[in-house]
């Protein structure tokens, strides 16, 4: 995800160096973030049937760097 993220930020009218993450990037990232933590500090010993389900379904849509193009996340706003 965090490939995906570098790959596929938005630049800025504002600043060459300013980007922005698509909104959807942002919340992913942010729930995966939550579980892994929670993994490695020990409150959670394994994933529910759901949280792996969902899991999954982001790798495959982060795994395809591609995909911002079809979702129009290459503009510059």
């Amino acid at each position: 995800m965090i490939h995906w993220g570098e790959e596929n930020k938005i630049q800025t009218q504002k600043s060459d160096q300013n980007h922005k993450l698509p909104e959807r990037w942002a919340d992913d990232f942010t729930w995966a973030t939550k579980l892994e933590h929670r993994l490695s500090d020990g409150t959670y010993e394994k994933l529910t049937k759901k949280e792996m389900k969902m899991c999954n379904e982001l790798y495959k849509f982060y795994s395809k760097t591609s995909i911002s193009s079809l979702l129009g996340y290459n503009s510059i706003i």
